[in-house]
């Protein structure tokens, strides 16, 4: 008969590995699915009411980026040089490129835990990345490009769901994808807060429910919310986003399964105490005030109780102890 036993002993630096792999594989996705649905929009959308491309910037902390992509008379971000700068840059943490360069060198560091499948797949993506950046910028090519690396992801995240072993590796891994998934939701939500309130200019006004549409589709949110019969109103755009819990997309669906994963790790009791944080945050938002009076501020309140989520879990299992020459995390 059986018996199930404890799980082996988990380095830090390895348990670091799995969870920063896991924050860049939904970043390379989440970053490839802004720029396909931008794109799109863009192409949607008549010359007199687009949104422009610094949208994409401010999505992903990068505002500053603004000026320097600028020229001497022209446009502070075209086209051309925010794809170029988000898919292509390795030296830009949020573009695709430096994305995938995290995870192959991370969950090159977990190789001892990792399926031979998944190793297989990464190669296959990493590679795929570093030779082919240069379509994303053209138009011709960069939805096929984006759609591609989309996939890959998919199918690694799937190869490591179904076959590596559900310890504590996995959960740190799970854990980091679902802290920034709730980030990048969250942002999205506030960059988009003017769209889906109704606070945009009148050349946009006609396509808002295009506009929403397009920001649901970046967080691949779009289906599910057509399947929730929620009303198309401010107020329930909002708090879909911010709390369907059938939704793997939103926010609470993230923190939920943050928390579940981080029961499945000893000592997990401050980063625990930071996502119950986060969850009371969105408990007592109120959809309807929030679109009076502005989402920015709720969400920079959101985006800090992740961020305290983060650091809790560095504190508590990455961070090095002095009295040791090695950490686990389990055991």
């Amino acid at each position: 008969m059986y018996h199930p036993t404890s799980s082996p002993l988990l380095l830090s630096r390895v348990a670091e590995s799995a969870y920063w792999a896991g924050r860049y594989l939904e970043r390379a996705e989440g970053t490839a699915r802004l720029i396909r649905s931008h794109s799109d929009l863009i192409i949607d959308l008549p010359r007199s009411a687009t949104l422009g491309w610094q949208p994409l910037l401010a999505v992903l902390g990068l505002e500053a980026e603004d000026q320097a992509l600028g020229t001497a008379g022209g446009p502070v971000a075209t086209e051309e040089r925010v794809v170029a700068l988000l898919a292509a840059d390795p030296e830009m943490s949020s573009s695709v490129v430096a994305s995938v360069d995290g995870v192959h060198r991370n969950l090159r560091l977990t190789r001892a835990v990792m399926p031979i499948d998944a190793a297989e797949v990464l190669t296959e993506l990493h590679d795929f990345v570093s030779d082919s950046a240069g379509l994303a910028v053209d138009r011709k090519t960069r939805t096929d490009w984006l759609s591609a690396v989309i996939r890959r992801c998919q199918t690694l995240t799937g190869i490591l769901s179904d076959t590596m072993s559900h310890d504590d590796a996995y959960s740190f891994f799970t854990i980091g994808r679902q802290l920034e998934r709730a980030d990048l939701t969250s942002r999205v939500l506030d960059v988009q807060a003017n769209v889906l309130t109704h606070r945009c200019g009148d050349a946009l006004e006609p396509y808002l429910d295009i506009s929403w549409f397009a920001a649901l589709r970046s967080v691949s949110a779009l289906q599910a919310f057509r399947r929730s019969g929620l009303p198309a109103t401010p107020e329930a755009k909002v708090s879909f986003l911010l709390r369907d819990v059938k939704c793997p997309r939103t926010v609470e669906s993230c923190l939920v399964e943050t928390a579940r994963w981080l029961l499945e790790i000893p000592g997990h009791g401050e980063p625990m105490a930071r996502c119950a944080s986060a969850q009371g945050l969105l408990e007592q938002a109120d959809a309807a005030a929030l679109v009076s009076t502005g989402l920015h501020d709720f969400t920079d309140e959101l985006q800090l109780a992740v961020g305290q989520i983060h650091q809790s879990i560095a504190t508590s299992w990455f961070e090095p102890v002095r009295t040791t020459t090695r950490r686990s995390v389990s055991g």
